[in-house]
């Protein structure tokens, strides 16, 4: 495996890089919008910032959209602990309900998630992209960090694409 993923490490700036000479990258979250709820110029506006800066940035980067599984695991935490403290019948049947509505989400409904990957040859060309991206698209598609567990988990993705994330079974 390690001959054929070009990752070889990720840096304390969160940055991966690239064997052979291949440079960095880095992943951000793109927040989605709903364009049809928009007013017409708002759209227009919105659309013509992306077609500019898509245009005007000749570097490589790539827009990736993943259905990726709803996670409850926090909710579902807090619900198994007022579980247990529960010393009232309705409200246990109440927070079991709940519980288990969270599990059914978990189990069957996904989020289609937008991802940024930028590349540049050194971190600093990296973090200087995402800069210049985020004041050309900030108004129309705010960027959003990534944690480093997400971005295993999205690379992990990529490449075992019939591998299932999260708690799908």
């Amino acid at each position: 495996m390690a001959d054929i993923i070009p990752i070889i490490d990720q840096k304390d700036s969160g940055l991966f890089q690239l064997k052979d000479e291949g440079g960095f990258f880095g992943i951000w979250q793109l927040q989605s919008t709903d364009i049809n709820a928009m007013h017409d110029q708002e759209a227009g506006r919105n659309i013509y910032t992306l077609a500019k800066t898509y245009q005007d940035d000749k570097d490589p980067f790539k827009i990736i959209s993943l259905n990726l599984p709803v996670s409850t695991q926090k909710q579902q935490q807090y619900l198994e602990k007022k579980i247990r403290e529960a010393n009232n019948a309705l409200s246990l049947r109440f927070l079991r309900k709940k519980l288990k509505e969270l599990q059914y989400l978990e189990w069957g409904r996904t989020n289609r998630e937008y991802f940024l990957f930028l590349y540049g040859p050194t971190e600093r060309a990296v973090k200087e992209r995402k800069d210049q991206f985020m004041r050309d698209i900030q108004l129309a598609v705010p960027l959003l960090p990534v944690s480093d567990e997400k971005q295993i988990n999205l690379l992990y993705k990529l490449y075992n694409q019939n591998a299932k994330l999260g708690n799908k079974q």
